[in-house]
Parts: structure tokens; sequence; C-alpha cells
């Protein structure tokens, strides 16, 4: 197994220096940015970081499909994607690596407690609902973007969805009742200035 750590990211500089920081004082892992047009493009002198750019804001859909085709063309064969926001806690990144793999999606999936804030938790119940309902399977969160991907797998559907509505969209399309998945509990974060748009 491969494995190819991908961060989209728009206008984040300042908590993606930070992320990159975190992820490398606990792995010894490939990082591909992909830099969603942002006004002060990231950049990076680190060796194993590898930095992508759209000329203009894409969308974190857009960003992901780009970042892991291009990650299959490096010959990786698996990547896992995490937020650039700091919601996601790199020191975890080792449970998503310890999964079999034979596993097609990993799935993080967050406890919806008090730090959730109330529309996000009425949002999240619905949505991983019906996405369960269209997978056959028992999704427990599906707006969570901490994954790890078959990147063969991912790559080998065609998708419409260009920003945050992808990450239920590939589950939707790729995932039905005989496929493998394993589900891990990650912390909670929530950053109270962090506005949702589900």
């Amino acid at each position: 197994m491969n494995i190819a750590v991908i961060i989209p990211s728009y206008n984040s500089n300042s908590s993606l220096d930070e992320l990159i920081d975190l992820i490398n004082r606990e792995n010894n892992l490939s990082i591909i940015v992909i830099d969603d047009g942002s006004k002060d493009p990231f950049r990076s002198t680190l060796e194993n970081v590898e930095v992508l750019r759209n000329r203009q804001n894409r969308g974190k859909g857009f960003s992901l499909r780009k970042a892991f085709k291009h990650a299959e063309e490096q010959s990786f064969t698996h990547a896992v994607t995490l937020d650039a926001d700091l919601q996601h806690n790199p020191k975890e990144i080792h449970l998503f690596i310890g999964a079999s793999n034979k596993i097609d999606f990993v799935l993080g999936y967050r406890e919806r407690d008090h730090s959730m804030p109330i529309h996000r938790k009425l949002s999240n119940i619905i949505t991983t609902y019906i996405i369960s309902s269209l997978t056959g399977n028992n999704i427990l969160d599906s707006q969570c973007g901490f994954r790890r991907y078959n990147l063969k797998t991912v790559n080998s559907s065609s998708y419409k969805e260009d920003g945050f509505q992808f990450e239920s969209e590939v589950l939707i399309r790729c995932v039905e009742r005989n496929t493998s998945i394993e589900q891990i509990k990650i912390e909670t974060i929530y950053d109270s200035n962090n506005k949702s748009y589900i």
C-alpha cells in the first residue's frame, strides 16, 4: 500500500502550515496539497510536500478529484484526506493507515456530542440517513472529510459535484452493499468561526 496524504485548501495558509508540521511530526508520508485558487498561493519548500494549484476557485470536489487522479498517476494506491482547517487531528492518521489495504473506503466518524453545533448535528443526521438508505450501508457520518480512499476505486467513477457535496456523491456512486468499508471513530473538533454551507 502506497499512501499519499491529500489536503484540499482554500485561503488556509496559516492553518495549513501548522497542519503539515503536525503531520510530519507523526508520520513519514508524501503530502499533496491542492490549493483551490487561494488569493495568496500556498507554497512549500519541504521535500515531501507537492502543491497542485487551481488557477481559480473550483470547489472541494473538483480539487479532490484532481488530486486523486494525480496521486494515482504518481503510483500511489491509496489516499488519506483531511481538511486544512485543523478540524481533523493528524495524530489519528495512523488509524486510517492501519486498516487493511483490502478496504476500499475507510471513513472517519465523529460523535454528535455537545461540541457539534445543533444545525450541523441535524444536517449530519439527515444527510447520513439518506446516504445510508441509498447505499444500503449503515454510514455513521457522511459529512466527515477524514477518509482513506482506494484510488483505483474512487477514480473509476464519474462525478458531477464540484463542491463539498462531492463527499456525499462519492459514497452514493461508489458504495454498494458489497463494498468493503471500515468506519473509524475520530475526535470531534469544531471551530465556532468556521461557517458550514451544508
